[in-house]
């Protein structure tokens, strides 16, 4: 795998068929063409993903928009895009006929979002196509926010295109657009708060079985270290064993530090840093080989706290007491 900086070799990689991972405010994407089907292939092969879980298509512009969704295109999707995009939001809609079938998993929908850092503009401009690319790194494990999180996967793509630290730290947030208003499908760094402000909100059960999935992101375990991952609801009320790392929102007392490693996600408890933070301090606990286990404190779930418990719940799914478990 090459790694450097040059957008111009990578959006030629790119209208090749091979494969990109390339910064988006977000996290990193393993990105192919997105009307290249083969290309599409090796992404899932790389990530060694399942095919019941669709990809998100990263466009540059509102007429690539256009060669994804089947009109009539719904006005909510325009007063979406025009509150949010470029930015950290997928929209799903109807989807035309020559996106691949894989992206989609076989639905007839497709997910669609226009990023905001600049390199990953650039990139799908220069390519000339929407872009399909989840996140960069094998399935079920963290999301890289650095290159050096890509690296360590060791996935072998054709090309890294290393824009340092990604802004937001969390993925995008996910929504799907019906006559009734919208649905948010993923909590992510889009607030529900703000979608509220535009749109409306409607809730449904949420889906989480594997037959069919509307969008990436909703199976129950999921962005998971390598390491046991536990929630706690307060840490200084829980003796926690030695080895242990524990993340918390902001500076912490009454844990006994010689057996704990306490990393906060904010100096000040903002709740946008932690976002920022959240994937970078757990590939750090993740690599630290004196950390055996991590903890994780539970946050407030408003504005993108919600997102953060999201992706805690799903990282400790597997070690959760089975009375928390959702249904």
């Amino acid at each position: 795998m090459l790694i450097g900086t040059d957008i111009d070799k990578a959006a030629e990689l790119l209208r090749e068929g091979k494969l990109v991972v390339f910064p988006t405010e977000t996290v990193y994407g393993l990105g192919a063409n997105a009307f290249d089907a083969l290309a599409v292939a090796r992404v899932f092969a790389l990530k060694e993903r399942p095919n019941f879980d669709p990809l998100i298509v990263h466009i540059s512009s509102l007429d690539q928009l256009e060669q994804l969704f089947q009109a009539p295109i719904d006005p909510q999707v325009y007063t979406l895009a025009k509150a949010f995009w470029p930015g950290p939001l997928t929209i799903v809609h109807a989807k035309q006929t020559r996106v691949p079938d894989l992206i989609t998993s076989g639905l007839p929908t497709v997910a669609v979002r226009m990023p905001s850092h600049p390199i990953a503009l650039e990139l799908i401009e220069k390519a000339g196509t929407p872009v399909a690319a989840p996140s960069a790194n094998k399935f079920g494990c963290l999301s890289p926010t650095q290159a050096s999180h890509v690296v360590k996967q060791n996935m072998q793509p054709e090309y890294l295109l290393d824009g340092g630290s990604t802004d937001f730290g969390i993925e995008s947030t996910v929504v799907s657009v019906s006559p009734g208003g919208v649905r948010i499908l993923r909590y992510g760094a889009v607030t529900e708060e703000a979608l509220a402000a535009h749109v409306k909100i409607i809730t449904a059960k949420e889906e989480n079985d594997t037959n069919g999935l509307h969008s990436p992101g909703m199976l129950k375990s999921h962005y998971a270290p390598r390491k046991p991952m536990y929630i706690v609801e307060d840490a200084s009320a829980v003796e926690l064993p030695a080895g242990s790392g524990l993340i918390v929102g902001s500076a912490k007392v009454g844990v006994n530090p010689s057996a704990v490693k306490i990393l906060p996600l904010s100096t000040d408890g903002d709740l946008f840093e932690m976002a920022v933070n959240l994937f970078a301090v757990l590939h750090m606990l993740e690599d630290d080989a004196e950390i055996s286990q991590i903890y994780f404190e539970s946050i407030a779930e408003t504005g993108i706290g919600k997102a953060i418990m999201d992706r805690a719940r799903k990282a400790a799914y597997s070690y959760l007491d089975t009375t928390q478990k959702e249904e």
